[in-house]
């Protein structure tokens, strides 16, 4: 597989090429109390999502950040330090303006955490068709359909891989991040890319292989068709049966017939 920081993409509007994004809180939570964010570039050429952790400060307010920072900068592995040290200075300079009670100082200093997971796609210099490349933190996944089975799973790609303690990108500095994770893919006429957190992937994974994967496909399909969430969100719904988490996903479809520069 070429590596990541070797493929050359050439960003473009692609006719029939669509997405659409629902999410939701945990039962009982307000929406404001989603702490998953995603983020896509009016072009849809990058988009990204992003999971905070809730142990964390304002975990929420972080994800939305480095979501909204991929989609402006997809990082790759030889950017990836600087580009989080800006994105940590930034996080520290908008702490700094709110002024804060004793205890809410403590419960900065613990800082914040966010897995994220960055996608780009576009044209191949060197290949017809379209490729993508995806670079991830934690345990936010993409998954690449082919009719009507998983092709790609990453970063994960077993449900029992899933724990309580993922890999999770820090707000600040004096802690460690893990290692940036990256993928390369073609697609197909007719593919779907999935963007996921994580509560969302485990029930995606479970269902592989099952005749319910095929049902909650053709959800998705249906829903980039109508541009209507509406049973998109209930099958986000029905996977809160098995964890009550935030969910989220990002469906990308792109075109039976693809039109080659």
């Amino acid at each position: 597989m070429v590596m990541p920081d070797a493929v050359s993409l050439i960003s473009s509007n692609v006719p029939g090429f669509r997405w659409i994004t629902a999410t939701i809180p945990k039962t009982g939570n307000k929406t404001s109390e989603n702490e998953d964010a995603s983020v896509s570039a009016k072009n849809g050429s990058r988009f990204a999502i992003s999971d905070g952790a809730t142990e964390g400060w304002e975990s929420g307010a972080w994800a939305k950040q480095l979501a909204r920072a991929f989609v402006a900068c997809l990082p790759t592995v030889s950017t990836f330090e600087e580009w989080l040290a800006k994105e940590q200075q930034r996080w520290t300079n908008h702490e700094a303006k709110a002024s804060a009670a004793w205890y809410v100082e403590e419960k900065q200093s613990q800082g914040s955490f966010a897995t994220v997971l960055g996608l780009e796609i576009g044209r191949s210099k060197n290949m017809s068709g379209w490729m993508w490349r995806t670079h991830a933190v934690g345990d936010s996944c993409l998954f690449h359909v082919n009719g009507g089975q998983i092709k790609v799973a990453f970063p994960v790609t077993n449900v029992l891989e899933f724990d309580n303690l993922p890999s999770l990108v820090p707000s600040s500095s004096a802690c460690q991040c893990p290692e940036l994770l990256c993928r390369t893919g073609k697609a197909e006429p007719g593919d779907l890319l999935l963007l996921t957190t994580d509560a969302v992937a485990a029930n995606l994974l479970a269902l592989e292989d099952q005749p319910g994967l095929e049902l909650f496909l053709n959800a998705v399909r249906e829903s980039i068709r109508s541009g209507d969430k509406a049973q998109l969100v209930n099958n986000l719904r029905a996977f809160q049966s098995v964890k009550n988490d935030d969910m989220t996903l990002t469906a990308i479809s792109f075109p039976e017939s693809p039109k080659q520069p």
